[in-house]
């Protein structure tokens, strides 16, 4: 057995996307089968776990993983292999489930729909239908435009796949966005039949805008909820990065609501983004920010691993000096925190030139397309 291509996620855990098709994990795009009970031990999937096994790792496949060992970060696989008792109640994989055939299902990562009212400028349209007009006005094809949203058929899953959650430990639900309507709300009352809600530990990532924050009172009975909000920076930036008409007043003010609202719905906040080119000189404000509300261990920032031309590696090198200032002085204060040390090692890499003429290029005219304009020095 190779631990140096060897991941937990494959086997353990069921990734389910909008199209109604099985991915290896949460990191990945590769489609390995339809909705049905036999897509989960396919070919497509024993061979990636044999291969996994066998010392083969399938760099395309695995790309996010593959490029933060690459460069020396620390990666999904990584946090999985480190953690993954937490994230499956107590089993050790590596030890006891590698079947490479089936095993039990211990995680669920649920990408719900590609539905959402943002059109970020690290995504697109196969996370955000919002990105789709955008998307072709910048020269590009989407294959799926014919099915421009999409989303996860709950009942044909839960039909396929209810009687193997019954040892269900953690689900992660993301997007789109979830809470555009009902459904993410119909689907866990519909999920309590086949799991114990009580062992169950519920994650959630959202933007935030479309939550109705009285709402989840209808999560209640899990054994735990966690409200994992996507902002990536402050200020005015931040509807600059996000591509929609909500200030950061609004989001502020919903940050509020949320983290006062933790205590009478028995939840947890929890803040995220991306560090990328855009928001490399935002990172100390973002943090002094976020730190009102969320403790370290509540807080992610991961380097962000695609596009490459939104990399903050491919930045000038005054704008990389100026943003290893600011790591600089957070590693500092907060020594702990992981995540400093893998975006100082993003900012130690050379960039390459075609990426960063690229990045002028691609963000000059989505610019003109939105009607929107950003200092990225100040």
């Amino acid at each position: 057995m190779h631990k140096d291509t060897y991941c937990p996620m494959p086997f353990v855990t069921l990734a389910v996307n909008p199209n109604n098709w099985l991915s290896r994990c949460m990191m990945s795009d590769v489609q390995m089968g339809p909705i049905t009970k036999e897509g989960w031990s396919n070919e497509n999937f024993t061979t990636l776990r044999q291969n996994m096994l066998d010392g083969i790792w399938d760099e395309k496949g695995c790309h996010s993983c593959w490029f933060k060992e690459a460069n020396g970060q620390t990666s999904r696989r990584n946090k999985w292999i480190k953690h993954q008792k937490r994230y499956t109640g107590g089993t050790d994989v590596y030890e006891n489930n590698l079947s490479v055939m089936r095993n039990t299902i211990k995680h669920l990562y649920m990408n719900f729909n590609n539905i959402c009212n943002f059109k970020c400028r690290m995504c697109g349209p196969h996370y955000s239908n919002s990105w789709i007009p955008d998307w072709k006005k910048m020269g590009n094809e989407y294959t799926s435009i014919q099915n421009p949203k999409q989303q996860i058929d709950v009942d044909k899953f839960l039909q396929e796949f209810g009687p193997e959650l019954g040892e269900l430990y953690g689900i992660w639900i993301t997007g789109g966005e979830p809470f555009m309507d009902n459904s993410v709300f119909d689907f866990f009352k519909k999920l309590k039949n086949y799991c114990d809600p009580a062992q169950l530990k519920v994650l959630i990532t959202t933007n935030a805008s479309k939550l109705d924050v009285n709402r989840l009172e209808e999560l209640s009975g899990f054994k735990s909820l966690q409200i994992h909000v996507s902002i990536d920076a402050t200020g005015d930036l931040y509807p600059y990065m996000r591509g929609y008409n909500y200030s950061w007043a609004e989001v502020d003010a919903k940050i509020k609501e949320l983290y006062y609202a933790q205590q009478k719905y028995n939840f947890k906040l929890s803040l995220n983004g991306t560090y990328q080119i855009y928001n490399m000189l935002n990172l100390e404000e973002f943090y002094n920010w976020c730190l009102q509300f969320v403790d370290l261990e509540y807080m992610e920032h991961r380097v962000l691993s695609g596009p490459k031309h939104l990399q903050a590696r491919h930045a000038s090198d005054e704008r990389k000096q100026k943003a290893m200032q600011q790591v600089d002085r957070l590693i500092e204060r907060y020594p702990e925190h992981e995540y400093f040390y893998d975006i100082k090692k993003e900012l130690t890499h050379d960039s390459v030139e075609k990426h960063k003429n690229y990045f002028v290029e691609w963000s000059t005219k989505l610019d003109q397309i939105r009607g929107e304009t950003y200092d990225y020095n100040r």
